[in-house]
């Protein structure tokens, strides 16, 4: 387990910290977002899973709709296009203003949000809403450099009962690795694959413990999984995915499809390799008020 580190200052990180950062590809702020504002999260992301749309817009993709198994994990991205709360969250100055020092970055944008609703099954039903042990950038080879990051905000806490979100420690260090796709939600995630990790390196899985309002953050070559939520109450987070401001589109396998229509739509030409990633589409979170480009 792993505990949130202070900051010496608002949204000031310390040279340890991101040493800690950089060593393990993760870290744990304290809480940033308040009782009012979490219960508020929690109402507009029930509106967007129920397609009640505030902007009449809506996310780009979903991979649960009314009517589907409530046992099943509710995952929607780009829910920013659609509720302006949710956008709040997800560009939020605080987390930008983060995510530049670890990213060692004058510039951070969003690349896409998504909200995740992990169902609680209670204790004696079969494993299901799992997540299957992946890295990331293996859907986001689209980028270059690989410096993407996720800031992860927890509505309700996440702690081992309810299936918080596992890290493989330090395994951004280790280069692409054979992982399992995201959507195993049958994984046994504490059955972890032989991952390649270099001599002297250990393969060791820790648990990432959030209050509620607190946020994660790691790496996009960092590896991670989570268990089912064995609570009789949901596991709510919102997501926000980041890229540096100098991140580039390289075309190959693993294009995100949908993330590179959206840039490619946004050019008065055809999309080429070295483009940047920008436009309002992709907004920048930090510095605060920059154009979008």
């Amino acid at each position: 387990m792993t505990e949130a580190q202070n900051f010496p200052s608002k949204h000031q990180i310390t040279e340890g910290q991101i040493s800690f950062w950089e060593e393990n590809g993760y870290f744990i702020s304290p809480s940033l977002f308040g009782e009012e504002e979490l219960q508020q999260g929690m109402k507009h992301m029930a509106s967007v899973f129920a397609e009640d749309y505030e902007t009449n817009v809506p996310p780009n993709i979903r991979k649960w709709w009314a009517g589907d198994p409530e046992t099943s994990m509710k995952n929607v991205d780009n829910a920013w296009w659609s509720d302006y709360y949710i956008r709040r969250f997800v560009l939020s100055p605080a987390i930008g203003a983060i995510a530049s020092q670890l990213a060692n970055t004058d510039s951070v944008r969003l690349f896409q949000d998504q909200l995740l609703h992990k169902p609680g099954i209670g204790a004696d039903r079969p494993r299901s809403a799992t997540v299957g042990w992946h890295q990331d950038w293996a859907y986001w080879k689209c980028t270059t450099p690989a410096h993407a990051l996720t800031a992860r905000i927890s509505l309700d806490g996440e702690y081992e009962e309810n299936g918080c979100m596992q890290v493989i420690r330090g395994s951004h260090r280790w280069g692409v690795q054979d992982g399992r796709h995201f959507f195993q939600e049958d994984a046994d995630v504490n059955d972890i694959p032989d991952f390649r990790a270099p001599d002297g390196e250990t393969v060791e899985a820790v648990p990432l413990i959030l209050e509620p309002g607190g946020v994660s953050f790691h790496h996009s070559m960092t590896l991670h999984a989570s268990t089912e939520n064995r609570t009789d109450n949901p596991r709510r987070t919102i997501i926000a995915h980041m890229i540096p401001g100098e991140t580039r589109y390289q075309p190959g396998t693993g294009d995100h499809a949908y993330n590179v229509a959206v840039l490619s739509a946004q050019k008065d030409s055809a999309l080429e390799e070295g483009d940047i990633w920008e436009g309002d589409r992709f907004p920048v979170i930090y510095p605060p008020d920059a154009p979008n480009g």
